[in-house]
């Protein structure tokens, strides 16, 4: 068995069934060079989910010890929750390997059920993504299993809850606006700090396109979930847009 203790707490959630094999982790990467990073925005609260036995730190180092690949640890994410209960709020994750990086978003559904609600998208080749506590994935392809995973009920859920018209449509289904609607503060503190890196790895013209909507007052203009940069991103470059505090040459609207 394995014990499992809430990532920020430390409390003792429970435990679970090892698996057969494991991998080497070391922080948030294994030894397959998996990792998988996070930030949390909330979303809509369902209430807690008193039995969980995974919260979302946990949910990540168990499935590093687990999978090989991103798709790999899409699959055992979600798996995992089904299984054993999601004991966090709203998260973005990061997943990425070698070759495919791709963002998933998962929202708890808390004391209605057991489990998690969520979806997968794979970034493009050549494109860079970002997401700083806000949901960020809007409309996603439910045919194209290469570029879009999810879980089966992440529509149906949404309207059984009332959050989602039962007469709408599949295709219109957005998570974001769904689950974690952007507001002013979504907007001005969370989407811009993703706003400033797309601005810097791409141009200025393209920055204040979204100038509006970075600053809360046209929710409506949202921003693509990735962006081509202008040129390839060094391992200095992205330390340094990491850095980004809103400072000269480091904000767009300069």
């Amino acid at each position: 068995m394995r014990q499992i203790y809430d990532w920020d707490s430390g409390k003792y959630l429970g435990e679970i069934p090892e698996a057969s094999t494991t991998y080497n982790v070391v922080g948030n990467i294994n030894e397959w060079g998996l990792s998988i990073g996070e930030t949390t925005f909330g979303g809509v609260d369902f209430g807690e989910q008193t039995d969980a036995l995974l919260d979302y730190g946990s949910l990540i180092w168990v499935t590093l010890q687990r999978a090989k690949t991103a798709r790999d640890a899409i699959q055992v994410l979600g798996n995992l929750m089904a299984t054993y209960g999601y004991a966090s709020e709203g998260e973005s994750f990061s997943v990425a390997d070698a070759n495919e990086v791709w963002l998933m978003e998962i929202v708890g559904k808390g004391s209605v059920e057991s489990g998690a609600v969520w979806v997968a998208v794979r970034v493009p080749d050549g494109y860079v993504s970002a997401h700083a506590n806000q949901a960020r994935i809007t409309t996603f392809a439910w045919d194209d299993s290469e570029q879009a995973m999810y879980s089966s009920d992440v529509a149906s859920f949404a309207q059984a809850q009332g959050l989602y018209p039962s007469d709408a449509s599949q295709e219109d289904f957005s998570f974001s606006d769904v689950y974690d609607p952007v507001t002013f503060e979504g907007a001005r503190f969370c989407e811009a700090r993703v706003w400033s890196f797309f601005g810097n790895v791409t141009s200025n013209a393209w920055a204040q396109t979204y100038l509006d909507y970075a600053s809360g007052y046209n929710l409506t203009n949202r921003m693509p979930l990735w962006v081509q940069p202008s040129e390839k991103l060094s391992v200095a470059a992205v330390e340094h847009h990491m850095r980004n505090t809103y400072q000269g040459e480091r904000d767009p609207r300069v």
